[in-house]
């Protein structure tokens, strides 16, 4: 999608356009009426105009074109600061080349070794930092019970650790019964947005704005598919990515007595940002092995006396030979 493209909710192009970027005047209200549908009370406006444009890339012309249409923001000391989850919304839908949307152009790496039945590794490095900025604190890193299972004991402690996937040449690829997909079906139409923590169990405020991030999409269609008589379940882990994987949110449903993983909103995503073609992985996929699972619910990987540990999740991806075993539970590694 380029930056004149229609969007989703939005009004479609031959409208004017602001700077050498082509981004269109209407997509930019589209944008400032799309980020007004979360509540200020939601906001911390802790990022400061250098942040706009280093972070994020958003130039100084479509920032002004935002302000100018009522951009969320706060004046303090004479600067503006404005909402950090804003202004990844925008970068997203504007398909700016932040760190974040273009780390998002190798998400589907892992989804086409599903479908290919390519045999690849992916080994994440799990690599904890002191929860805290403090001189005087002294870290003492644990393990949550979730991720205590995940991993093989070490008299080294537990800083860091690896976590092993292998992806595709299992020959077991496939897609949801048709029953199924007919609830995954109910999401087409809806965006993907990053929400703030408090949002991301409303499911009124994706019935009413059709926006979710990976969480909210998740408990919607966990509580459909209950709704429509099958067994289903939040997952969360990682989905695994090179070179850093990240922290996930997918829905599984209990088929054959197995647990399936499956996340049509992350497909549907992909193709509207323009990353996946149409049709390159259809929404009913099966991905079991495109994810590692920790728990059902949010769990920091390595906590610092109690706290969630600052985290680097380095991820190395190689192909495996012809016929190398790939299994559907993660593989354990040693804690270092």
């Amino acid at each position: 999608m380029t930056h004149g493209d229609r969007v989703p909710g939005g009004r479609g192009v031959g409208v004017p356009v602001l700077g050498g970027d082509g981004v269109s005047a209407e997509l930019l209200r589209d944008v400032v009426e799309r980020t007004r549908l979360v509540g200020d009370q939601h906001r911390v406006f802790d990022q400061d105009t250098s942040l706009v444009q280093k972070v994020h890339r958003i130039l100084p012309d479509v920032l002004s074109a935002l302000l100018d249409l009522g951009f969320p923001h706060r004046l303090s000391g004479g600067e503006r600061y404005f909402d950090e989850l804003d202004l990844a919304n925008v970068s997203l839908t504007l398909h700016l080349p932040s760190p974040r949307y273009l780390a998002m152009r190798r998400w589907p790496d892992v989804l086409r070794a599903v479908v290919a039945d390519d045999p690849v590794r992916y080994e994440v490095e799990v690599v904890a930092e002191c929860g805290s900025a403090d001189p005087g604190h002294r870290c003492d890193f644990g393990l949550p019970g979730p991720v205590k299972s995940l991993v093989t004991a070490s008299d080294e402690g537990p800083r860091a650790f690896r976590l092993r996937r292998d992806v595709g040449g299992c020959g077991r690829t496939g897609e949801a019964p048709s029953r199924l997909q007919t609830v995954f079906a109910e999401l087409a139409g809806v965006e993907f947005y990053f929400l703030p923590e408090a949002l991301r169990s409303d499911l009124a405020f994706l019935a009413e704005t059709s926006l979710a991030d990976c969480e909210l999409a998740t408990r919607y269609l966990v509580r459909r598919a209950t709704e429509e008589g099958w067994q289903a379940r939040r997952s969360f882990g990682l989905l695994l990515s090179s070179p850093y994987s990240l922290e996930h949110y997918w829905p599984e449903v209990l088929l054959d007595e197995v647990w399936t993983a499956f996340d049509p909103h992350l497909v549907n995503s992909l193709s509207r940002w323009g990353v996946l073609a149409p049709g390159e992985v259809s929404p009913g996929q099966v991905l079991n092995s495109a994810f590692f699972r920790v728990a059902e619910d949010w769990v920091t990987l390595v906590e610092d006396r109690g706290l969630p540990a600052r985290l680097s999740l380095l991820t190395r991806r190689r192909a495996l030979t012809a016929g190398a075993p790939s299994v559907d539970q993660p593989q354990a590694a040693s804690v270092s």
